[in-house]
């Protein structure tokens, strides 16, 4: 067993050694630093400098409570703690739950590879408020089982610690899904509904246990209803690489496969990975909720199937070979891991990874800048942590927290050039404009008279015309940003 959740957990960690900080942890630790100097929770932006929604509702706040204080105490290595904690626990719990529910050890260690490899994507980044919504996410089907089982008090102790997912990310509804649609199999297999429709009832009531009271559910329903075309992870599943695809075809053709043997539709946890499935397969950003869904419910029902038997019996006369071969795969992880410095984080602007305007945000502070500065989405609220409250900026990756829908495609049509573009940039008074150098409207803004001030591999400046700032080329120069 030992073997098995230690070559499992190292897997994991080969395959989110490379940590570097998520894009939204910036806004969401700027909400709670302006917070704290204004003395209560902001529901009006102060960051930009257009019009933005209000109130401002933000489903992320305590992640962002959680990543400033954190951040100040331990440096970088306080988001690695969050995020491994969150990654391992999400792991370890699930696999925990398989075995509650009959799964062999043996069994298990040939399924959760193919499970870790679909999970890994929500851990990458150090670290995104969705990561705590599938630690969650496994500590209640952990609780579920129990309450399956009997045990209804871990029920109990969950409505303790729901309030806490309401307030650190909004994938708190998959919680109540979850919960549904569990008390749903109950009722189908004729077995108890009571402690699981109690606690639903509770969960339900202690999503108003937020700062922003009934407002909050107005949040939710746009939130959870508007398309996000530019938004890559809410692309559908076969925009993601083959492996990946591959990974989840055979799961999902292993549960098939299971409900085949079974010839039942009313085997424990049916209607909980079909949802899951489902909303993997829209959008990929779902993912690890399947991932997670999937090792708790398939392994146990996969053993009993003749293939499962057969595998199952193919492990036991085999053990040692079994042993030598996770002894090698621990090793190898860990080597991978350890060449890709686990225990480091960055803040990265590179070729392979070009987040964040890292030079061109140390040449504005060098130059002690007040202004405000058009941004690309991603890179808005990076430089609204490192400069504000001298600079203001066009757009952050907050979308609908703070953004009118119109607005931020209007800012992704700037970039490209598109028509309008024009009447974009002189809506609202501009100074700068940070772009890739890449970007198709490097060449326009020339030809409007806004004059190229700095310049390095990756990203350029242009001022506004009868702005005068030093011009500087860095162009062969290589940086690195700091965390916080």
């Amino acid at each position: 067993m030992f073997l098995v959740y230690l070559g499992c957990s190292a897997l994991l960690l080969a395959q989110i050694a490379f940590n570097f900080v998520d894009i939204d942890l910036w806004h969401q630790m700027n909400l709670i630093r302006a917070s704290l100097t204004a003395g209560h929770l902001l529901t009006q932006d102060p960051f930009s400098y257009v019009p933005t929604v209000h109130p401002m509702l933000d489903h992320e706040w305590g992640a962002g409570v959680l990543a400033l204080f954190v951040g100040r105490w331990m440096g970088g290595a306080g988001l690695l703690l969050l995020k491994f904690t969150a990654a391992f626990g999400s792991l370890l719990l699930t696999m925990r739950v398989a075995q509650m529910r009959g799964a062999s050890i043996a069994l298990l260690g040939f399924l959760a590879p193919l499970s870790i490899h679909l999970l890994f994507l929500g851990f990458l980044p150090a670290v995104r408020a969705q990561a705590y919504s599938f630690l969650f996410t496994a500590a209640l089907l952990c609780a579920l089982e129990s309450a399956r089982r009997g045990h209804a008090g871990w029920l109990w102790l969950w409505l303790l610690i729901f309030p806490l997912w309401v307030n650190l990310h909004g994938g708190f509804v998959v919680g109540l899904g979850f919960v549904a649609l569990f008390a749903l199999e109950q009722a189908i297999a004729r077995q108890p509904i009571g402690s699981a429709l109690l606690a639903l009832n509770g969960m339900t009531l202690e999503v108003f246990l937020n700062p922003y009271g009934v407002r909050y559910l107005d949040y939710l329903a746009r939130a959870l209803t508007m398309a996000r075309p530019r938004i890559p992870e809410w692309g559908p599943l076969w925009s993601l690489q083959w492996s990946i695809v591959l990974a989840f075809a055979i799961a999902t053709s292993i549960w098939l496969y299971t409900i085949a043997q079974q010839k039942t539709l009313r085997a424990p946890g049916v209607l909980l990975l079909t949802a899951s499935a489902f909303e993997a397969l829209l959008h990929r950003k779902m993912l690890p909720f399947f991932a997670i869904t999937w090792l708790c419910y398939a392994p146990a029902s996969f053993q009993a199937t003749p293939a499962g038997q057969w595998l199952l019996r193919f492990t036991q006369k085999r053990a040692r070979f079994v042993a030598l071969a996770w002894t090698l795969a621990i090793a190898a992880c860990l080597t991978v891991a350890v060449r890709g410095q686990f225990w480091k984080i960055e803040v990265p602007q590179s070729a392979a990874l070009p987040l964040y305007p890292v030079g061109a945000v140390d040449y504005l502070a060098a130059n002690q800048f007040h202004g405000n500065v058009m941004t690309p989405f991603r890179s808005g609220a990076y430089v609204s942590w490192k400069l504000y409250p001298a600079v203001k900026v066009s757009i952050d990756s907050r979308y609908e927290v703070a953004y009118p829908d119109d607005w931020v495609e209007r800012t992704f049509r700037f970039y490209q050039a598109a028509p309008g573009w024009r009447e974009t940039l002189e809506t609202y008074r501009t100074d700068i404009v940070l772009f890739p150098r890449n970007s198709p409207i490097a060449s326009p803004l020339r030809g409007l008279g806004w004059n190229s001030v700095y310049r390095d591999g990756l990203f350029e400046i242009a001022a506004r015309p009868g702005l005068t700032l030093p011009v500087l080329d860095h162009s062969t120069a290589s940086f690195a940003g700091t965390f916080p």
